[in-house]
C-alpha cells in the first residue's frame, strides 16, 4: 500500500532555515513576493476556496506594512519569528498551487479540500497574531504582568482569562515561553474539563494555532501540541471539532515523522489519532490522509516500541470497524502480514496484530480462515504457553482468540486438546493470576458444552479436583464459573464416578452452600451438581455422610426447590435401602408343607 502524497514537516522546516540568516526587511520582502506569486495561480477544483485564500493573502501583504521593526531585541524576535511561520505557509500555498497548475497534485480531490482548508485557517492565524503585535507594540517577556494561576474553584471569567493570557504567549512568545505555556495549558485541560471546552469552542482560533505548533520545527512544541490535542480528543463532544479543523492531516504527518519527531510526540500523535478514531465518522478523515499506510508501517517498523506500537494498532482497529476500510486492508494483503507481525516475539506487536485480527474476522468468516490457513493459531499458543515470559494481558488476549478461532472447528480442537493445552490449563487453574483464572475457566466452560467427548477427556485430566477446591474462592465470579464447568462434567456418569471417588470433592462442593453471599447463580450451578450426584448410590451415601450435610439441609428447609428434591430423592433412597435390608433379612412366616406333616 502506497501512502497518500503529504506535504511534509521537513519541508516547512527547510523553509524556515533557508530564510534564518536575513534581516526582517528581507524576509518581508521575500514573504510578498512568494505571495504575489501564488495569487498569479487559479485553483479550478475549488475556486471560491481558493479566491478566499488569495484575499487572505492580500490582507496579510498590506497588514505587514503597517508593522515595522522598532529595533528593540523583544520586538525584533517576535517579528522574526511571525515572519518564519507565514513563510512556511506562503510555500505551501505557492507548491500546492503550482502542483494544481501543472496538474502534478495527485492527492484527490478530498485531499485538496483538506489542504485548501488547512492553509485557510492557518492563514486566520497569522492575520490575528499580526493584528495583536499592530495594536498592542507588547512584549510577553519577563517584564510583561504574568496572570496568577486560578484554582480550581475560581470563577470562569478567571480561567477564561488566563488561558487566554497563556495562548498569547504561544503565539508571539519565544521559544522557551512557547514551550512553557503549551506545558502550562497541558496541565490545565488534564486537570479541568472547563479549560477544554475554553480551548475547543471559546476562544477563536486556539485549534488552528496549535495545528501549526503540531508542524514547528521544535520537537518539544510538537509534542506539548500533541498531548493538548489528545486531551481534548478524550471527549467525544470535541473530536468533531476538531477533525473539522483539521487536525488529522498534521497528526498523521507527525506520526510518519520518525526521523525528525521524538517517540513521546509520535506517541501522543497516535494517542490523538486514536480517540478521534473512536467515533467512526473520523474514520475517512484519516484514511484520507494516508492514515492507513502509516499505521501499518509503524506497526511493522523494529525501531517502534511500546505505547506508540499499541495505540497505533488500536486505531487500525477502530479503522476497521468500517466495513470498506476493512475490506481494503484485506485486499492490500493486510492478513498476512498481521499474521506475520503475530509471529515476531516483542509482546506490543504479538498482542496487537493477534487483537487486530481477531477484531476483523469477528463477522467475517472469510477474515477468519485466511488468518487461520496462515498460521496465526501457533502465535496464539505461543501466548498462553505458561514457560513464554508474556503478560496477564496477552494471556487474556490469547484466550478470546482461540476459543473464535478454534472451537468452531473439531479438527482444531482436537489438535489443541492432543497437545500441550490442557496442561497448560491446568498450570493457571493452580497459579493463575485472576484475570488468567477467569480465562482459563471461560474456556473450560465453553470446551466441556462442546461435545460428551471433549468432556470426558477434562473429566479424566484430573480438573474436577481442581475445580471443587475452587468453589471456595473468595471471588464470586469464580465459584460461579467452577461451578458451571462442573455442571458440565458431572452430566456424564463416568464423571460423576470419578468425582466422587475424592471425598474431598464433595464436602468442597456441600461446604460452598454455606457460602450465602446473596448471590444465586453459583448456588444454583452447585446444588446442579449435587442434583447430578444424587442419581448414583456411591454419590448418596457420601452426600448424606459428609460433615457438611447440613447445608443442604439447610436450604431445603428455608425453602430451596431444587434443594427440597434433592433431599426427597436422599430420603426415597434411604427408605427403600431399609425396606429392601428387611426383605433381605426378614424370616419366613411358613414352612414348606412335606407329607409327613399330614400324617
Amino acid at each position: 500500500m502506497s501512502p497518500t502524497p503529504r506535504t511534509s514537516i521537513d519541508a516547512n522546516m527547510s523553509v524556515e532555515m533557508g530564510v534564518a540568516e536575513r534581516s526582517p526587511g528581507e524576509r518581508l520582502q521575500v514573504l510578498k513576493a512568494s505571495a504575489s506569486a501564488s495569487m498569479a495561480y487559479s485553483i479550478a477544483q475549488f475556486p471560491v476556496k481558493w479566491q478566499s485564500i488569495k484575499c487572505k493573502l492580500q490582507q496579510l501583504c498590506s497588514n505587514l506594512n503597517a508593522r515595522e521593526d522598532d529595533g528593540s531585541s523583544d520586538e525584533h524576535m517576535i517579528l522574526v519569528q511571525f515572519l518564519q511561520a507565514a513563510m512556511a505557509t506562503v510555500s505551501h500555498i505557492q507548491a500546492i498551487a503550482s502542483q494544481c497548475s501543472d496538474e502534478t497534485y495527485n492527492g484527490g480531490r478530498l485531499r485538496l479540500r483538506s489542504d485548501l482548508d488547512n492553509i485557510s485557517s492557518k492563514l486566520d492565524v497569522h492575520l490575528k497574531d499580526l493584528m495583536e503585535m499592530v495594536c498592542s507594540r507588547t512584549s510577553v517577556h519577563s517584564q510583561a504582568v504574568v496572570a496568577t494561576r486560578p484554582a480550581i474553584d475560581a470563577s470562569l471569567s478567571h480561567k477564561r482569562f488566563y488561558i487566554n493570557d497563556l495562548f498569547l504567549r504561544v503565539r508571539i512568545g519565544d521559544l522557551a515561553q512557547r514551550n512553557q505555556a503549551l506545558i502550562t495549558i497541558g496541565e490545565l485541560l488534564s486537570e479541568d474539563i472547563e479549560y477544554v471546552r475554553f480551548v475547543a469552542l471559546d476562544i477563536d482560533g486556539i485549534i488552528t494555532l496549535l495545528i501549526s505548533s503540531l508542524e514547528s520545527g521544535d520537537t518539544s512544541i510538537q509534542e506539548q501540541a500533541a498531548r493538548i490535542i489528545s486531551l481534548i480528543a478524550g471527549h467525544d463532544s470535541y473530536r468533531g471539532v476538531l477533525v473539522k479543523a483539521g487536525v488529522v492531516a498534521p497528526l498523521v504527518q507527525l506520526l510518519d515523522s520518525a526521523s525528525t519527531a521524538t517517540v513521546s510526540s509520535r506517541e501522543r500523535a497516535a494517542h490523538a489519532l486514536r480517540e478521534l478514531t473512536s467515533n467512526s465518522d473520523n474514520v475517512w478523515a484519516v484514511c484520507a490522509q494516508g492514515g492507513l499506510t502509516v499505521l501499518l508501517t509503524v506497526c511493522a517498523n523494529a525501531s517502534s516500541k511500546g505505547k506508540l506500537v499499541c495505540s497505533a494498532f488500536a486505531v487500525l482497529k477502530n479503522l476497521s470497524r468500517v466495513e470498506e476500510v476493512k475490506m481494503f486492508m484485506v485486499e492490500e494483503g493486510a492478513i498476512l502480514e498481521l499474521v506475520k507481525l503475530s509471529r515476531q516475539k516483542e509482546e506490543e506487536r504479538k498482542v496487537g496484530s493477534v487483537e487486530l485480527l481477531h477484531h476483523m474476522a469477528l463477522a467475517d468468516a472469510n477474515v477468519r480462515q485466511a488468518a487461520i490457513s496462515m498460521g496465526v493459531i501457533q502465535s496464539l499458543t505461543q501466548l498462553i504457553n505458561p514457560g513464554l515470559p508474556y503478560s496477564c494481558k496477552a494471556r487474556e488476549v490469547a484466550f478470546s482468540a482461540i476459543s473464535f478461532f478454534c472451537f468452531p472447528s473439531k479438527t482444531l480442537t482436537d489438535d489443541l486438546v492432543n497437545s500441550n493445552f490442557l496442561r497448560w490449563l491446568f498450570s493457571y487453574l493452580n497459579n493463575g493470576d485472576y484475570a488468567v483464572l477467569e480465562c482459563t475457566l471461560n474456556i473450560l466452560v465453553q470446551l466441556t458444552r462442546i461435545s460428551e467427548e471433549y468432556n470426558k477427556i477434562v473429566g479424566r485430566a484430573g480438573f474436577m479436583t481442581v475445580l471443587a477446591s475452587l468453589l471456595l474462592s473468595k471471588f464470586y465470579q469464580i465459584r460461579e464459573m467452577a461451578a458451571q464447568v462442573l455442571c458440565n462434567l458431572l452430566l456424564l456418569q463416568s464423571n460423576r464416578v470419578v468425582f466422587v471417588q475424592d471425598g474431598d470433592n464433595l464436602n468442597q462442593l456441600l461446604q460452598s452452600l454455606h457460602l450465602g453471599d446473596g448471590k444465586t447463580m453459583a448456588k444454583n450451578l452447585t446444588i446442579s451438581c449435587v442434583m447430578s450426584l444424587v442419581e448414583t448410590s456411591d454419590g448418596r451415601k457420601r452426600i448424606t455422610s459428609s460433615e457438611h450435610f447440613g447445608n443442604l439441609k439447610g436450604l431445603a428447609n428455608s425453602g430451596d426447590i431444587s434443594a427440597k428434591k434433592i433431599m426427597k430423592k436422599l430420603s426415597a433412597s434411604k427408605l427403600q435401602t431399609i425396606i429392601t435390608r428387611i426383605r433381605i433379612t426378614r424370616v419366613p412366616s411358613r414352612l414348606p408343607l412335606h407329607d409327613n406333616h399330614l400324617i
